[in-house]
């Protein structure tokens, strides 16, 4: 039996160190737009529905925050319009870069520091919407 074949409800949970959790909660939720999902809640853990099967979760860390080095990434079709609407929500955007075959990329940090990212696919990638599935 595969991996895939015992998956749950969420396929990916990116599990991102917090020390205010309830300011975390209102970045995550009022200036990202992210939906929380209520059955995962508890007094050190919030999560956000990004896609269907996919999950931001906000989880209070004992020893501090922004240890790691992964980058959660959001992959939106209009990476201009995304980093205005974030950037119109008071959030430092850094420069748009196109690292490559038609990939661009722009950063930002929640109120621990921790990095987010902006993706935007070239053309012939899916779209934002189409990524992740059902």
């Amino acid at each position: 039996m595969a991996l895939k074949d015992v998956i749950g409800e969420y396929a990916f949970v990116s599990k991102v160190d917090v020390s205010d959790l309830d300011a975390s909660v209102a970045f995550y939720g009022k200036k990202l737009g992210l939906i929380p999902d209520e059955k995962y809640h508890t007094s050190t853990w919030r999560q956000f529905r990004v896609l269907p099967r996919v999950a931001i979760g906000l989880n209070v860390h004992p020893t501090g925050v922004g240890t790691g080095g992964a980058v959660a990434t959001l992959v939106v079709d209009d990476i201009e319009q995304a980093s205005n609407r974030l950037q119109k929500q008071g959030v430092e955007v850094s420069k748009i870069d196109d690292v490559g075959d038609g990939v661009r990329l722009a950063f930002f940090k929640d109120p621990d520091g921790n990095s987010l990212g902006l993706r935007q696919n070239s053309p012939q990638h899916p779209k934002a919407a189409a990524v992740g599935g059902a």
